[in-house]
This record gives structure tokens, C-alpha cells and sequence, in this order.
């Protein structure tokens, strides 16, 4: 795609925009050269990942991107035997792996955004390496005490052996012959050395080495003789220390080389995902949407807005070009917004086609074009001493050279710089190749043979950028099917030009061009008065609609109504018909007990399911119910089931679906019994308990929390919680370090609301001050 056309339609200056939102640095280049896609299928799964991105930031949370580094460039950093990362890079490795697990997590969890959810699982987590990291370097970046047993016998050394120089200072302060000497009773360094700030007219009294003087030049530091000896060791045990820092390092730096493709993999992952939140977050902040790409010719935007307008400055434009033609003509006064109009037809193609949100209705479709050109704006040259019209014409000779089906051509002004007469019949001409090679155009003019030309030709759609001239001012509102008058003449007669010049202007107009005026006024006004028409039409459809609606209403209530007053009736007979049942089966129990009424039994009860069924059977056709479940039978022929309305067992013959009913036989007696009468018979069984017992765990008192993100210390401070108040204990231990704080404030936010919990205080001293938290249990 040409690289002027870019420029021209400030792609260049979209791309910094979307850069703003980068978190890794390494980023910013990928942006800037950002291209169009070259594979459809591609660009759409870009959009998929995108708007599942633009989901998850919306509705679950988001991401925190702020720790993200290029992790890739620091196992580069480490290709050689022998070379190591230092600890704060080997704390950005860390968070990183960690931030990649947790968001692959975080997916599966949610169960939603498959497309992103997926492209995650290609790669697997290395908690392996991270929990190496964790052990050794803790949340302030600090290599801990026991990431060697070398280490942790170095450090107690230096602890014991600070505390022999602190003491030995403090019997020097006391000592009464010099205490005159010392400016303050404070201890100091100088060049990795223990020394006491000493007056400048005492320092005789205190025999030692001068290190420094302060700058007024009144006090001196002094190493004393008694600490010279345990400076030295002091020394010793840096060095050692150091040496044995080195050596972690490597050890962390081996493992992270073994695991370097691993790593690799995930860094990039990594910098897939912050260039996906990146537009993501563009989209989210500036109200765009993902647009529909398809593979057809065609262009359509729905309530678009140029994304360098203020939203609620701007006025969206909706048009369609590439369905039922390919070239659109817009035509209309300066400062109407004509160019706006091209522009953001141009950069939200190019936006759409490199991955970007656009500002515009997710119902818009952007056609897979292979190009975009546009030559728009004033492109008039001193150096290389070319005209307006000469620049023009040189742009538009690169665009017709390399113009072909799948294209979309934007023109502004098209055959301006030069004599109307000959510049709207360039005009017309470059119309006609573009409509030959079959490429999706806008083009812009103010010419009205160039307006009379696309309003009579097929293929051709023409528009107008609406201009009040009752106001003077555009109201950038875009007409389809509209061709744009000339405001020139009315303008200047209504800011005060005499009439005799207006009326002198308008008798140097050919003919060709009134005729040309008046039909395209005439088009307007019919356009007005179809729109007018139109929404007469809507107003008298939306009120019959509302009367619709309110008769159906009425005729409702009223077939509410009749059917409650039958529904009432027919349950007082069917209350009637179950206090005739329960005689009858009464009389039938009787019966079967004298063989001779067995015949006279069978007709009675015939009779009675006649009566049943024609009841029930008047009251389905007069009553509308609401419509229920086909009931099904749950039991099977051969069952012993129990019959509610002759209060007897029986055995089912034959079951009927269709009728919802059961053939059963309850001793000489055969009955079409409904399903609603029939109850399964069951053999009351012993009920048994399942009590589940939560096993007690065997835990500390304390929890150590630093390192850890803030949602996976909450959750670890969640299991522990449990286990505490199963061990018994009343008071526990929250350490999670000093650092930013970020944990701190996340766990007292927790606590706040945990049920568990009856008090909380920040630890006091001896108990970790600001690093730990004491939580007292109910």
C-alpha cells in the first residue's frame, strides 16, 4: 500500500495513538510498523483474539500490565556459559511467568473466550522455574537469607559481628574521657567502613583512622583502633557474601538456560497479549467496535466517527459503497466536511485491516481490500516546483498505475487546480477508468457537470454533505442519493453582497449549468418532501401499532376473565365428581365381595368414567390453559401401582401415552385410569446419612504471603484461614512484606469482610511492623 497514502490519512499518527496503551517497549517498534494483513483469515482470527481481549477487560477484571518486560531479550542476554541475569531481571522473569500463569488460569476458570483461551494452551507454564526465583529473591528484590546454606552462615556471621561493633562503639561512647569528643552518639559509613562522626578540636582524644570530613570542614570520621580489626572482618564477609550472591545468580541463570525455548516461547506469548490489550484498551477508551471483515468488495460504514474528533463534537456518517455501486460522489461547499468524510472512510479501513477497532457500529462491514489509496489535501510544492493541480496529478498517476479491482480509492477534489472546463472533464474522465476497473471509490468535487455526470450514470451513487443556509454553517450530516447545490451565490447575498452583483453573477452562468442547479434543487426538494412523507408514514404506523396492542390487550383481559368464571365452575363439578368417586369406590368394594353384582359393579364404574371423561373433555375445549409438560408414565406395564380415586392397588395392563392414561385392573374391575390418579407404589427404605468430616490439618501460626500477586495471596490466605480455625488457634501471623504495599492493602481489604475474622492490627514491634499483619480469629 502506498506509503503517501498513509501519511495522508494519518495512519501514521493512529498507530502512536494505539502506543500509548503499550506496556513492553520492544512493542512500540511492531506498532509503528503495523501493516494491513495479507490473509483474510488471519486478520479475522486477529479480531476474535481482540474482542475476547476487549471482553475480559470489560466485564472480569482486565489485566494488570504494568510489571510486563521483554523477557525474550533477557534470555538472549544469557545465551554464553558463564554469564548471569541480575536479581531484579531474574524478579522480572518471575513476574512475568507468574503473570502468564495466572491469566492462562484465569481463562480456564472463567470458561469463556475459547479463541483466546486456546492460543494460551499452546504454551505450558513454568511454575518450576518461578518457584526457583521466589525462593531465592523475595518481593523487594533482595536475594533472601536461605537461598544458601553459604548464605545464610555468611549473614548470621555479619549480624553477630554487627553487634560486636555496635557494642564496642557504645562502650567508646560511654567511656568519660572522650565523650566530649563526638558530635553525635551515631555510627556511620564511609568507603564500606564503620566510623563515628568526632569533633574537629577533639579528634586526639580518639586514637583511629580519618576517613572524611563534613564540608564545613568541623567534623571529622574516624575509624577507631578497637574496630579496625572487626571493620576487616566485616570486610571479609562482604566479600564472601558477594561471591556467594554471584554464584546463586549463576545457578538461577543455568537453570533459566535450560529452559531458554520454554521461556522464549512464553516472552513472546507475553508480547502477543500486550500488543492485543494495547488495542484492546484503544478500543474500549475511544467507544469502537470490531467491524465485520469479509472477503467481498465492499465498503460499509454505520455511524462512523473520525477518531481525531471529539465524540461529542463529531456527527456520524453512515454510507455503503461495492453492493449496488463502486464509485461514491460526494459533493458539497467547503468546510462541509467532505474531506472528514474520506478521511475517516480511509483510516477506518486501514484500521480495520491492520487488527484496530474502529469508532464505528459493530453492524459496519469492511471489504479485504489489498489496497487503500488516497490523495487528499493541498499538495502544492516550492522545491519541487510543481502547482496544485500538478502535484495532484502526479499522486493520482501513482494511484492509476497500481490500481486494480480490490482497491479502494478516496479522491478529494477531484480535477480542482486548473480550469472548470477542462478540470471536470479530467474529472469525469478518471471517474469513468475507476468505474471500468470496477474499484470501490469516493471522490469529492464541487464541479456540476462533474454532479450531473454521476447523478445520470449507472454505477455511480451521489451524495451531499448537508449546509444550512439559513445559519450559513454545515451541518456535516451526509445525504445519499443527493447531489449538492452550489451555496456560493446565496452566501454572499446573505452576508450583504449588493444584488446587482448577485444578479450580474448569476447571468454569467451558462444555461447548462442553471438547468444543472435547478435540477439538483429540484431532486433536494423532492427529497424533502419524501422524507417529510416518510415520517408521517412512521408516526401513523407507530400509533395503529399502539392501538394494536391496546385492543389485543383488552381482548386478553377479557378471555382472562370468562375463562376464570368457567375454570370456577367446572372445579366446583369436578369437586362434585370426586365426592361421587369416593361413594362409588365405597359401593364397589361392597359389590366385589358378592360374586353375584360383579357385572352390575363393571357397569357403574363404566358409567362413572363416561361422566369423568366427558367433564374433562368440555372443560379442555371451553377453558384456555396455559400450555404444560406432556406427563409421562413412570411406571411400566405389569407394575403394582396404587389408584387414588378408588382408593385401591391394582396391577397396570396397558399403558396409553397418547391419552396419558393406564388400563389397570383392581381385582375383577378393568379401568382407563389418567396418570394423575395412578401412584407409584415403593418399599420404604431405611434412610441412611452421609456426614462428611473435614479433616484437621496440622498447621502453623503464621502465613508468608510476600512474592505472591495480590488475587493468589488472597486465595492462599483463604485455604489457610480454614485449616487455622480447624487447628484452633485464636491469633495468626499475615506476612506479606513491605514493597509497594499493593499486597498489604489487597489482604486488609479482604479481612475487612472475612467472616473468620474478629479483629485485625499491623504488626508491632517484634512483630514485623508494616510487613506483617495480626489477625485474631472468632
Amino acid at each position: 500500500m502506498s506509503i503517501h497514502s498513509h501519511r495522508v490519512l494519518e495512519f501514521d499518527k493512529l498507530k502512536e495513538k494505539v502506543m500509548t496503551y503499550l506496556a513492553i517497549e520492544k512493542n512500540v517498534e511492531e506498532i509503528i510498523n503495523l501493516k494491513p494483513f495479507t490473509d483474510l483469515s488471519s486478520l479475522q482470527q486477529e479480531f476474535v483474539y481482540v474482542q475476547d481481549c476487549m471482553d475480559f477487560m470489560q466485564y472480569d477484571g482486565g489485566l494488570d500490565v504494568r510489571h510486563l518486560k521483554d523477557i525474550c531479550a533477557l534470555t538472549e542476554k544469557i545465551k554464553l556459559i558463564g554469564t548471569y541475569l541480575e536479581v531484579d531481571e531474574l524478579w522480572d522473569i518471575n513476574i512475568n511467568l507468574r503473570f502468564f500463569r495466572i491469566f492462562q488460569t484465569q481463562l480456564e476458570d472463567l470458561g469463556k473466550y475459547k479463541a483466546l483461551r486456546d492460543y494460551m494452551k499452546q504454551v505450558s507454564p513454568l511454575r518450576l522455574i518461578e518457584d526457583l526465583i521466589s525462593k531465592a529473591i523475595d518481593a523487594e528484590k533482595q536475594i533472601k537469607d536461605d537461598a544458601s546454606l553459604d548464605l545464610r552462615d555468611i549473614r548470621i556471621h555479619k549480624k553477630v559481628l554487627a553487634q560486636n561493633i555496635r557494642r564496642k562503639f557504645d562502650e567508646l561512647f560511654e567511656e568519660p574521657s572522650v565523650s566530649a569528643a563526638f558530635q553525635e552518639r551515631i555510627i556511620t559509613e564511609r568507603d564500606g567502613r564503620m566510623v563515628v562522626p568526632v569533633k574537629l578540636d577533639f579528634k586526639g582524644l580518639i586514637k583511629g583512622i580519618e576517613h572524611d570530613r563534613s564540608s564545613s570542614g568541623q567534623t571529622v570520621f574516624i575509624e577507631p583502633l578497637s574496630i579496625v580489626s572487626l571493620n576487616n572482618k566485616m570486610r571479609e564477609l562482604e566479600t564472601k557474601e558477594k561471591e556467594e550472591i554471584r554464584k546463586i545468580l549463576l545457578r538461577l541463570s543455568e537453570q533459566i538456560r535450560n529452559h531458554q525455548d520454554e521461556i522464549y516461547k512464553i516472552g513472546n506469548m507475553i508480547l502477543y497479549i500486550d500488543r492485543l490489550q494495547a488495542k484492546a484498551n484503544f478500543g474500549l477508551e475511544e467507544a469502537c467496535h470490531v467491524p465485520m471483515v469479509q472477503g467481498k468488495e465492499i465498503l460499509y460504514l454505520e455511524k462512523a466517527r473520525h477518531p481525531f474528533i471529539p465524540k461529542e463534537k463529531v456527527v456520524p456518517l453512515t454510507f455503503e459503497i461495492g453492493k449496488d455501486y463502486k464509485i461514491l460522489l460526494i459533493t458539497g461547499p467547503n468546510t462541509g466536511g467532505k474531506t472528514v468524510a474520506l478521511k475517516t472512510a480511509g483510516l477506518l479501513t486501514l484500521m480495520a485491516l491492520s487488527g484496530i477497532p474502529i469508532p464505528a457500529s459493530q453492524n459496519s462491514r469492511i471489504g479485504f481490500f489489498q489496497g487503500v489509496f488516497a490523495d487528499i489535501g493541498d499538495e502544492q510544492s516550492i522545491e519541487q516546483s510543481l502547482s496544485s493541480f500538478s502535484a495532484h496529478v502526479t499522486n493520482l498517476q501513482d494511484i492509476l498505475e497500481q490500481v486494480h479491482r480490490n482497491c479502494l480509492v478516496l479522491l478529494d477534489e477531484l480535477g480542482s487546480g486548473t480550469d472548470p472546463t477542462e478540470g471536470s472533464a479530467f474529472a469525469m474522465s478518471i471517474i469513468d477508468y475507476l468505474k471500468e476497473k470496477k474499484c470501490n471509490s469516493i471522490i469529492t468535487t464541487h464541479y456540476s457537470e462533474v454532479k450531473a455526470h454521476g447523478y445520470n450514470e449507472e454505477g455511480i451513487e451521489t451524495a451531499s454533505m448537508e449546509f444550512d443556509t439559513t445559519t450559513l454553517s454545515p451541518t456535516y450530516r451526509l445525504l445519499m442519493g443527493i447531489p449538492g447545490e452550489s451555496n456560493a451565490l446565496t452566501i454572499a447575498k446573505r452576508l450583504g453582497i449588493p444584488q446587482e452583483i448577485i444578479e450580474k453573477a448569476q447571468s454569467y452562468i451558462s444555461e447548462d449549468n442553471k438547468k444543472i442547479e435547478l435540477m439538483i434543487n429540484n431532486i433536494k426538494n423532492k427529497s424533502e418532501s419524501l422524507d417529510k412523507m416518510q415520517a408521517e408514514l412512521t408516526g401513523l404506523r407507530e400509533a395503529a401499532k399502539m392501538n394494536q396492542e391496546k385492543w389485543e390487550e383488552e381482548r386478553k383481559a377479557l378471555e382472562r376473565e370468562k375463562n376464570e368464571i368457567l375454570k370456577k365452575a367446572y372445579e366446583d363439578s369436578e369437586k362434585m365428581m370426586n365426592e361421587m368417586r369416593a361413594k362409588a369406590s365405597a359401593l364397589i368394594e361392597k359389590i366385589q365381595k358378592e360374586e353375584h353384582s360383579k357385572e352390575q359393579a363393571k357397569q357403574i364404574q363404566k358409567n362413572l368414567n363416561m361422566l369423568s371423561s366427558a367433564l374433562k373433555e368440555e372443560k379442555n375445549k371451553t377453558i384456555t390453559l396455559n400450555k404444560t409438560m406432556k406427563k409421562k408414565a413412570h411406571f411400566k406395564e405389569g407394575d403394582r401401582v396404587f389408584v387414588k380415586n378408588i382408593n385401591q392397588f391394582a396391577t397396570v395392563l396397558k399403558i396409553n401415552a397418547m391419552k396419558e392414561s393406564a388400563q389397570v385392573q383392581a381385582g375383577i374391575l378393568k379401568l382407563e385410569v389418567p396418570f394423575e390418579e395412578i401412584r407409584v407404589t415403593e418399599e420404604k427404605k431405611e434412610k441412611t446419612y452421609q456426614v462428611q468430616v473435614h479433616k484437621k490439618i496440622a498447621v502453623r501460626s503464621e502465613i508468608d504471603l510476600r512474592g505472591k500477586m495480590v488475587e493468589e495471596g488472597i486465595h492462599e490466605l483463604e485455604t489457610y484461614l480454614d485449616r487455622a480455625l480447624l487447628n484452633g488457634y485464636h491469633e495468626i501471623y499475615v506476612i506479606h512484606g513491605k514493597g509497594t504495599g499493593a499486597l498489604r492493602n489487597g489482604i486488609l481489604e479482604y479481612l475487612k469482610t472475612c467472616p473468620y475474622v474478629k479483629d485485625y492490627r499491623i504488626g508491632g514491634h517484634g512483630e514485623g511492623g508494616l510487613g506483617c499483619t495480626v489477625v485474631t480469629l472468632k
